[in-house]
């Protein structure tokens, strides 16, 4: 795991090292993220930044070229109309959050069924019922408030922001 510091790495795959992950679960008493194995903490890092980096369209423009991710960027304010320099804390907290969500088996690039949510299923004469998907603008509220909104003001409103949880088949 390579970790931004701010300076444009070129291989950076990560904005949060595990450390500030560790201290960032501790002070605020989240358990279960302790029990992980490094390299899974690694992983689960390396994917929230995927996901993240990726999922909004921050404003401001990348400082470097030749840099991994989308920060540090240029011409950013955050809501309160101050500068954003590096790599800003509420990212870091954000991919955290994340993390902790795909460390508990949450997929964040999740697709949508174009056929519809199965809502019956009959295995022994192979009959399916789906519920068609209505595309509907979220607005407000999500499932993953402690992410969106500790971004806020760093990425354009109309962006896909996370509204999904974990899927389980059984």
């Amino acid at each position: 795991m390579i970790v931004e510091d701010g300076t444009g790495i070129k291989d950076a795959n990560s904005y949060v090292s595990v450390e500030f992950a560790d201290d960032y679960f501790s002070a605020r008493g989240v358990s279960g993220w302790e029990a992980l194995e490094t390299s899974a903490k690694e992983q689960a890092l390396i994917r929230a930044t995927d996901f993240i980096d990726n999922v909004y369209q921050w404003y401001g423009k990348r400082e470097f070229e030749h840099q991994a991710l989308r920060f540090p960027r240029v011409e950013l304010v955050d809501y309160e109309g101050l500068e954003v320099k590096g790599i800003p804390t509420c990212l870091k907290q954000a991919i955290c959050d994340a993390a902790q969500l795909v460390s508990g088996g949450t997929e964040l690039f999740q697709t949508q069924n174009e056929n519809g949510d199965v809502v019956s299923e009959t295995i022994t004469t192979l009959s399916f019922t789906y519920a068609k998907n209505e595309k509907k603008k979220t607005t407000n509220t999500t499932l993953y408030d402690s992410i969106n909104t500790k971004l806020r003001g760093l990425y354009r409103e109309n962006t896909d922001r996370i509204i999904s949880g974990k899927v389980l088949r059984v």
